[in-house]
């Protein structure tokens, strides 16, 4: 019974952690095109500092997602404030 028991625990176990496997960039770009960057949805920063082996930040671009050097966050970030600025003047027109 005790064996049963212990199959079950290891069989549940081993399911949640494979499901918990990171998908890790293994290697990153760094040039984009602009258009590309523009229709950036999200992105998430990679550390090489937990299951990943290389800092990246993750770009989610429709269903895709790409990897790029993390320098590539400072572009993203005055991408995004420029489009918020877009949204607000054509929004108060």
């Amino acid at each position: 019974m005790d064996l049963i028991v212990l199959g079950i625990f290891l069989s549940i176990t081993f399911s949640a952690v494979q499901g918990a496997t990171p998908k890790c960039c293994i290697a990153t770009m760094k040039r984009f095109p602009l258009e590309l960057l523009q229709s950036v949805k999200k992105y998430d920063i990679q550390s090489s500092q937990g299951s990943c082996d290389i800092d990246a930040l993750v770009l989610h671009v429709k269903d895709k997602r790409l990897c790029a050097e993390r320098k590539m966050e400072k572009i993203l970030k005055t991408i995004q404030k420029s489009k918020m600025r877009n949204r607000r003047k054509s929004h108060n027109m």
